[in-house]
């Protein structure tokens, strides 16, 4: 075994029991341990110091059993792709491989209390997918996201971490004291980013579910007064409002472009939107003429900031987030 893994190893063995690590040392109130950890690929038996508090070894070397622990060889792991929301890991496809393998390997690794298999793609009027549950019963769970909290039931509402880059880059472009109004908000983790920098967003959202998670994730961060949620339909919703906002965020690929003449209504001159759409073989063309044509209608010019590509549908079809400017 490698000696940084056998290291990485025994670190997580000390800090499940909360200790700290520090140049060879476990540390915890009352408690100080020196620690000698020694593979087979960078030392030898000759090396291994018996004084040490707790020695380690690999497999590899023949140690004094009674005074070192060993520490087995891991077994490799043939694992799909997955996603670890939380304390939940969500499968897309096993691929063939056995489900018995694909628990225990993703086990070994992480400390999960669910382990769910997407049996359905996303789809229906709220974008949730089906789930097959693998391990565990719990579906409910807490991530933490660029520091925020974000309470999500996958099973019931859409939530992915893959994107927290994409919202992190929005987030560096707002400015303090901006208005931003969040279309299709799901369970708010644009809404959370936003209300860091500025105290006026407005999230909208349609799914009861998420909308609920939404309420309790603006508690959760102490973003009363921050955050406005508003559940419904955003072409409901967002014709009402009494104000004109500095940047809308329109997280909904599949359909969001339906939804950009209510957004430039939304918009003050200047203001930006962050339409989301999928791209197949990089054609922006028809997008990019519907833009226009919106704009057209609106009585407005659209200018095409920045095409930003966030994310993969298909091998042939990508997500991307089209940063269009609002002026009269």
């Amino acid at each position: 075994m490698e000696q940084e893994n056998l290291e990485r190893k025994v670190r997580e063995i000390f800090e499940r029991q909360n200790f700290e690590l520090k140049d060879g040392v476990a540390v915890k109130p009352e408690v100080s341990l020196t620690l000698g950890i020694y593979s087979s690929e960078k030392h030898t038996e000759k090396d291994i110091d018996y004084s040490k508090d707790k020695i380690f070894v690999d497999e590899g070397l023949d140690a004094d059993e009674d005074q070192v622990y060993v520490i087995e060889r891991e077994k490799e792991y043939d694992l799909p792709s997955f996603e670890i929301i939380g304390d939940i890991a969500i499968i897309n496809d096993l691929a063939g491989r056995s489900r018995e393998d694909v628990i225990e390997g993703i086990l070994t690794h992480h400390n999960l209390k669910t382990i769910l298999l997407k049996s359905k793609k996303l789809s229906g009027e709220f974008r949730v997918a089906e789930y097959e549950k693998l391990y565990g019963d719990e579906t409910e769970t807490i991530h933490k996201e660029h520091g925020k909290k974000i309470k999500v039931d996958p099973t019931k509402a859409y939530y992915s971490e893959r994107f927290s880059t994409e919202r992190k880059r929005i987030l560096k472009q707002i400015n303090q004291d901006e208005s931003v109004l969040v279309m299709f908000a799901g369970v708010g983790p644009f809404a959370m980013l936003a209300a860091e920098k500025t105290s006026n967003v407005v999230a909208v959202e349609k799914n009861p579910e998420a909308c609920k998670y939404l309420e309790q994730n603006i508690s959760l961060n102490n973003f009363e007064g921050r955050i406005k949620p508003a559940c419904g339909d955003v072409d409901k919703i967002v014709p009402g409002l009494e104000e004109e906002f500095d940047r809308v965020v329109m997280p909904l690929p599949g359909s969001a472009i339906e939804f950009l003449d209510i957004a430039f209504r939304s918009l003050k001159p200047d203001g930006v939107v962050h339409l989301y759409s999928f791209v197949e073989e990089e054609d922006f063309g028809h997008i990019e003429e519907s833009i226009h044509k919106v704009a057209e209608r609106e009585g407005i010019s659209a200018d095409i900031l920045d095409k930003v590509r966030c994310g993969v549908k298909s091998p042939s079809e990508d997500r991307y987030c089209f940063d269009i400017q609002k002026s009269s």
